[in-house]
């Protein structure tokens, strides 16, 4: 059981000695993760305000909520809520010094016999019984939770507790049905989906509420009463204290932002938030299952380690200053690198691998956060032979195509997932180089060449505009969908920002994926995407229509400043996005507002919020203006492919890549993955030369066959023998 994916708010102690994140949503406390990030423990906390003969106001829904960070940059937070019954002022932060956090609140009624409720409930884990819910009979009593090996205390100043099954016997329910009282009163129940409950002994003015986290039933109790007799007052003062002595962001990227640096500071402390603190170095996605409420399966969730969100997140890190998180990605990052040099496509903190699939852009990302480091000057060991060298022999030998590309429903020939290769792979070089391995540098540089040289080709209509994805080598594709993606060429370097390919492209993502919101344009990720909301607002259940990404935004302003074009105006759209509780989501609704489906034109969808790409890329876009330049870009490969003569590399021949066609007047180069000698003949066998494989260093075998001086239309065929025998097959290849 699953909350919300649009959370208003994320937060947590900094330092390790607090293991409590906590989420709010819809004005009340949503999934609160306990003793890892990758682990809800309570599902959530919400109030009732109630009178006899009346059914009551659940204040989750009902109410009108205003969230606010309460200091800038400290993530804890107060939600006004407004009702005709009642007003209710509520403040989330943890205890940094316990596993507990507090909620300090203020209950004005309208009608002096409106009384206020609470109800709790533990998140159920997938595939197992349930959990256990019990009143502790002391003065004032107290309320205790049991999932598996987690107790969750909470105490307050209640005048009765209860406990029952969730939208069974509840709180909610019993109020309900008995016309706002509460009637039934039970002291324990469970297993199931157990929620406790009890009614507020405060009638009106403030009140002080305590939730404790510990391994066993008298430690959470006694966490969650420590923290309530130390007072609200104390605990937030510690919490701001704590927070003020982190790494601030750099002045320049407050200047530069359009809002004095709020949502700069917000984004620091979020990304910072995102990190487990007994796993250093692994930071999560978002703190959220996107349509949660109705995905109940425990597969579609964010609380994972990706290796393209953590190399975001870490970048940005990075260029607000703070090397040790980054660092501390990065060796999260070698740690988990699988022996064949991959990642998994994303894991749990532990490393179990939760989706396995290939995103060789998740391979090549990690290469370019070892460059980014070492050009930062902060990498405290060479990462060439154990990480990066072993990372880009997996691209050449798997590329170019990816089985999944960024956005992780196909696969194919992806011009972004290019870019990232292409970049890494000259990066590689680099630090091949510099380990004085030079045969290996000069094929990592011809792999990259052959691949950058292809990328129009295999990437592009006939009328130029890129596509987010082709599917044949040989075949220039004749249709697909329109994308922005192929932005990251310019991103690393490899295409100039003002390329006629690229400004082409660029009208047909504007006619077909621009969307028009309050708060300025945004863009859907591509034509056919099917990874959001259904048109009457009906939640994502595997097929939909994707809405407006905020990172897309992002990606734009980047460009339009690389084009010397003002990029203020979408640093206001941005931060227009995240709202009062300056939180980025993964998309936007931008549709017309549904109010029985909770969605609302230009707001957060039912999708992952705050997700920390999001973030990382606005956090850029002020580091690129702040520099007025591109941190991105790899100036190796920008000299390379842009700014040096045009290269006319050697197409590669691999079993993973098998190439029927090839352009005149360039050779062919054999990749194989054992020693042997290749056989080629231009005359249909009736001769043939023999050339021996050589040794690239890398775990595979090369040889350059001489078909740059064929007439076009010709054919010609090879293959090859090994230590073992004969490859078995011929191959054949025309040029074109």
């Amino acid at each position: 059981m699953w909350g919300t994916g649009r959370k208003m708010a994320f937060g947590a102690a900094p330092g390790s000695r607090s293991k409590v994140w906590y989420t709010l949503a819809d004005g009340t406390l949503s999934e609160v993760f306990f003793p890892f990030l990758d682990h809800v423990a309570l599902h959530e906390l919400r109030f009732f305000v109630s009178a006899g003969g009346a059914p009551p106001v659940d204040d989750a829904p009902d109410g009108q909520h205003n969230v606010n960070w309460i200091s800038p940059g400290v993530p804890a937070f107060r939600v006004d809520t407004t009702h005709h019954e009642y007003r209710l002022t509520k403040e989330f932060f943890s205890d940094p010094e316990e596993n507990a956090m507090l909620i300090a609140g203020t209950f004005t009624p309208e009608l002096p016999d409106l009384r206020l409720y609470l109800q709790a409930s533990a998140h159920w884990e997938p595939g197992t019984e349930g959990n256990f819910g019990s009143v502790i009979d002391t003065h004032p009593p107290a309320l205790l939770l049991q999932q598996q090996d987690i107790w969750i205390g909470i105490v307050g100043p209640f005048s009765r507790g209860t406990v029952g099954y969730f939208r069974s016997s509840d709180v909610h329910i019993d109020l309900s049905d008995a016309d706002g009282r509460l009637t039934y009163i039970y002291d324990s129940a469970g297993p199931g989906n157990v929620a406790v409950g009890a009614e507020l002994g405060v009638r009106a003015g403030t009140f002080q509420l305590a939730i404790g986290f510990a391994h066993s039933r008298a430690d959470a109790e006694e966490v969650a009463r420590n923290a309530l007799q130390k007072g609200a007052g104390a605990v937030r003062q510690a919490f701001e204290r704590a927070w003020r002595a982190q790494p601030e962001i750099p002045q320049a990227l407050g200047k530069v932002s359009g809002d004095e640096g709020m949502l700069a500071r917000a984004s620091f402390a979020l990304l910072h938030c995102l990190e487990d603190k007994s796993h250093a170095g692994a930071f999560i996605a978002a703190p959220a299952a996107p349509w949660g409420e109705f995905n109940h399966d425990g597969n579609h969730v964010y609380h994972l380690v990706w290796p393209r969100d953590l190399c975001r997140i870490a970048t940005a890190l990075l260029d607000g200053g703070d090397t040790d998180a980054a660092l501390r990605a990065f060796r999260h990052l070698q740690s988990h690198q699988r022996p064949d040099g991959s990642w998994y496509q994303n894991w749990k903190l532990d490393g179990t691998p939760h989706w396995q699939s290939t995103e060789l852009d998740q391979v090549a990302l990690p290469i370019l956060l070892a460059w980014r480091l070492g050009v930062a000057g902060c990498l405290d060991h060479d990462p060439y032979p154990t990480m990066v060298r072993p990372a880009a022999q997996f691209i050449i030998r798997d590329g170019p195509l990816t089985t999944l590309d960024r956005w992780e429903d196909a696969g194919g020939l992806s011009p972004s997932t290019l870019a990232a290769c292409i970049a890494a792979l000259i990066v590689a070089a680099e630090f091949a180089s510099d380990a004085g391995e030079h045969v290996a540098a000069n094929y990592f540089r011809g792999v990259a060449d052959y691949w950058n040289d292809r990328v129009e080709a295999w990437c592009s209509l006939p009328s130029g505009q890129y596509v987010r994805l082709g599917s044949d080598p040989d075949v220039r594709p004749e249709e697909g969908a329109i994308a922005p993606e192929f932005l990251e060429l310019v991103r690393y370097g490899l295409r100039r920002p003002k390329d006629d390919r690229v400004l082409r492209s660029l009208q047909g993502v504007d006619t077909s994926l621009k969307v028009s919101l309050p708060a300025g344009p945004s863009w859907r990720r591509f034509v056919g995407d099917q990874y959001g909301e259904h048109e009457d607002g009906a939640p994502w259940d595997g097929t939909g229509r994707g809405r407006a990404w905020p990172v897309l935004t992002g990606e734009r302003a980047r460009h339009f400043f690389s084009m010397g074009l003002p990029a203020a105006e979408l640093v206001r759209t941005l931060e227009g996005f995240a709202g009062q509780g300056l939180a980025l989501a993964e998309q936007l609704w931008d549709g017309p507002d549904i109010p029985s489906r909770r969605v609302q034109f230009g707001r957060p969808n039912g999708s992952a919020c705050p997700l920390g790409w999001a973030h990382a890329e606005y956090l850029e876009l002020l580091v690129t203006i702040a520099l007025a330049g591109f941190p991105d870009i790899v100036m190796p490969a920008r000299r390379r492919y842009t700014e040096g003569m045009a290269l006319e590399p050697a197409f590669i021949w691999s079993h993973k890549h098998q190439i029927t066609r090839i352009a005149p007047g360039r050779r062919l180069r054999v990749q194989l993955a054992r020693p042997g000698a290749a056989h080629y003949t231009f005359d249909n066998w009736a001769s043939h030369k023999e050339i021996d494989l050589v040794d690239t260093t890398l775990g595979v075998w090369v040889a350059e066959i001489p078909c740059h001086e064929l007439e076009p239309g010709s054919e010609f065929a090879w293959t090859a023998h090994y230590m073992t025998g004969w490859e078995g097959k011929n191959f054949s290849l025309t040029v074109e």
